[in-house]
Parts: structure tokens; C-alpha cells; sequence
């Protein structure tokens, strides 16, 4: 059996892409042995990327007819006329002149009714536009629908639907029908590119950006629900007691970094604020190195790739308490509401005793998410057996 993973978008998404990358590098684990496997990405540029991790992948592109299947796959006319023409997309043809038996889809992605033969396994990291509509990345111009048209109506056919945990997947069950045996919770890990051996040094990273040792650090796309804007209310209330802490943001601007620079210059932050944009992923390790604690005030979840990355550097995390079950004790938990609460988790990071047991605590909710991990892929590879064998009744 061949499974060919499906990468779409570019290295700049950021915290998806790292995400995706290791959802390839645990297939291609899995599959070491026992099943062929292969990716095909949608980006030229990540091919490169993918061969400093040992894996081979080819480019390709969805064709016009691709993307109508995927818009018609619903429509009652067009399945009558498709059950007459069978139409199968350039995407789908290419996949199985690879030899592909199940496609897997490593980011939330809207092209599985591409496929009109060939199975597949999809992923889904949260459904924040139902707990969080409000938020204009999935509120204007009908992302609400569009959102929840696909999940109504693509999920149930996957052979399996991969998400970041177990409250997730129960979301999923239970918002949109999907058979829960169908939903298999796996737990994030932490970017492939913080390996040391193909990280910048951590002093070349202050000289690179010209930083002092000792700040927050935020690494987050600048979207309205990543709440950059409660970490500058908290720098002001810190302003008035006499503390100044910098802050450093990393990310590329999905339409809210205009805002969070005009609040900066208008309170007068510009010495305690550092905007890096989107940084070369050899940076990231530095960075983290470098900071007094992770600052993550974020709307969405459950789960985020930040803390996981603060608790394997050792340092403190400062995180949303309804995400508490991602966190567990391994986090001073605040309400992203509430400016005066993230202040105090700011403040309180300063003491070295409580660093250190923050550090510790970290370490230890790491390793426990680790065991969860490898509890899921045994669970993983079960599922592919299960379809090998079925795959033999008419392949």
C-alpha cells in the first residue's frame, strides 16, 4: 500500500507548516517498513525543506477541473451527470500514476472532494469558528459558512479524520455527526526545524536582531485572535507600576499587524516592542533561548505548537485558561480577557525559584504529551492495517 501525503501552502504560514511537517515525518516513520509513502506539496520552495528532513516530494498544482469537482461534488445535477462522465481531476490522476492508494491531507484543506476514487485521511485542528465566531478571520465574507458547509459535509467520508485532541474530536462527533471511531486525537509536538544541528547559535540571534537577553517573546501571526492587543494593555498597566518588559513578536501580518502598530505608536511602546515579522526558521531555537518567558494569550485552540515549544526550552508559559487541558499545572493560566491578569502572570516570571519550578513542571507535561503521541500512532498504524486489508477487495 502507497499513502501520499498532501502538503499545501508555503513555509511563511508558520506554526501550520511546522505542524504539517511533522505530521509528514511521523507518516513516513510509521511507514518505514511496512507501507511506501511519498508527498506531493503545492509549493515549489518546500521541497527543499522537506530534503533537509530526508524526504522526498514532487510539486504539482490543482487544475480548474480540480477545483469544480470540489465546488459540484454536492450538487444533485452534477451527480447525476458525473455518475454518466466520471470525470477525475489532474490531481487525482497524478496521485494514482503514483501508485497511491490513500491520500493524506496534513493541514485543514477543502480539496478532499477532489478525489472521486481514491480514500483519504484528513485533518482538522479546531473548529474555532463555532466557538469563537465572532473573530473576523472567521466571521467576514461568509468564512463562517464556508467553514461549516465544509465540515457538514466532508468529514464522514474520510477513513480517518486526525486532530489536535481529545476534546476536538469530541466537538466533531457532536457538532457535525461524524463517527467518533472515525476521529483520532493526536497531539501537536514541537517544530522540526528547533533541532540544534540546523539552528542559528543563541548570541549570533541577539546580534542578528539586535536584542537584549530577557524578554517576552510571542511567536504568532498577526491575527485578530492571536490577541497581541492584550499584551501591550498588559505592558501599559506594568508602565504605571514602574516595570518595563520587552516584548518581541514574530509572524507575518494576516491583517491585524496595522493595528497592533498604530496602538504601539499611540501609547508610546516603541522601546518595548520588536517586531520581527516572519523570522528564518533556524531563528526560532534562538529566540525561545533568549526569552524570560512565552506570553500566549490566544483566542483559539485547545491546543497551540508555542507551549509545547516554551516547556522544551524550559521556560515559563504564560497561557488562556480554558486551554487548561493542553497546560495542565504547566502554565500560569489568565483570563485573555482581562489585561490586569496577564500583567500579573508577566510580573510574577521575574522570580528565578519560580522559573525554575515552571521549567521543571514543563518538562514534565511534555514527556506526558509525548506518551500521548505515541500512544496515538500505534493507534494510527492500526487504522492503515485496517485499510491494507481492506484495500485487498478490490485493489
Amino acid at each position: 500500500m502507497k499513502i501520499i501525503a498532501i502538503l499545501e501552502g508555503p513555509i511563511t504560514t508558520g506554526g501550520g507548516f511546522n505542524q504539517a511537517l511533522n505530521a509528514i515525518l511521523q507518516m513516513q516513520r510509521i511507514c518505514e517498513g511496512r507501507f511506501e509513502f511519498e508527498v506531493f506539496t503545492t509549493e515549489p520552495e518546500n521541497i527543499r525543506h522537506l530534503k533537509s528532513f530526508g524526504v522526498n516530494a514532487v510539486s504539482f498544482s490543482f487544475s480548474i477541473i480540480d477545483k469544480l469537482l470540489c465546488k459540484l461534488n454536492l450538487n444533485v445535477w452534477w451527480q447525476i451527470i458525473q455518475d454518466r462522465i466520471k470525470l477525475i481531476g489532474s490531481f487525482e490522476k497524478k496521485l494514482m500514476a503514483h501508485g497511491c492508494d490513500l491520500a493524506y491531507f496534513v493541514t485543514p484543506s477543502v480539496k478532499p472532494p477532489a478525489l472521486q476514487r481514491l480514500n483519504y485521511v484528513i485533518t482538522v485542528w479546531d473548529l474555532c469558528h463555532r466557538d469563537m465566531p465572532e473573530f473576523p478571520e472567521v466571521r467576514d465574507f461568509n468564512q463562517f459558512y464556508a467553514r461549516d458547509y465544509y465540515y457538514q459535509n466532508h468529514l464522514s467520508p474520510a477513513v480517518a479524520i486526525l486532530t489536535d485532541s481529545v476534546q476536538s474530536a469530541d466537538s466533531i462527533s457532536r457538532r457535525y455527526g461524524v463517527d467518533r471511531e472515525r476521529l483520532l486525537p493526536m497531539p501537536f509536538a514541537p517544530a522540526p526545524f528547533l533541532d540544534s544541528k540546523i539552528s542559528t547559535g543563541k548570541e549570533e540571534v541577539l546580534k542578528k536582531y539586535g536584542l537584549p537577553e530577557g524578554y517576552f517573546f510571542y511567536p504568532a501571526q498577526f491575527w485578530a485572535h492571536k490577541n497581541h492587543i492584550r499584551i501591550l494593555e498588559a505592558l501599559l498597566i506594568l508602565r504605571a507600576r514602574g516595570i518595563q518588559f520587552m516584548v518581541v513578536f514574530t509572524g507575518g501580518d494576516y491583517g491585524n499587524l496595522g493595528h497592533i502598530e498604530r496602538f504601539v505608536k499611540k501609547n508610546n511602546l516603541d522601546g518595548q516592542v520588536r517586531f520581527l515579522g516572519f523570522v528564518a526558521a533556524q531563528d526560532v531555537r534562538g529566540l525561545y533561548e533568549n526569552c524570560k518567558a512565552v506570553v500566549m494569550p490566544t483566542y483559539f485552540g485547545p491546543t497551540n505548537l508555542p507551549p509545547l515549544e516554551a516547556w522544551m526550552f524550559g521556560k515559563p508559559l504564560i497561557y488562556p485558561l480554558q486551554f487548561s487541558d493542553q497546560a495542565a499545572n504547566a502554565a500560569i493560566l489568565i483570563n485573555p480577557d482581562d489585561a490586569y491578569d496577564l500583567a500579573s502572570a508577566m510580573e510574577i516570571c521575574t522570580g528565578n525559584n519560580f522559573c525554575e519550578e515552571m521549567a521543571k513542571r514543563g518538562r514534565m507535561r511534555l514527556q506526558e504529551i509525548y506518551l500521548h503521541r505515541k500512544d496515538a500512532e500505534a493507534e494510527l498504524f492500526a487504522k492503515l492495517l485496517q485499510f491494507e486489508k481492506r484495500l485487498r477487495c478490490w485493489n
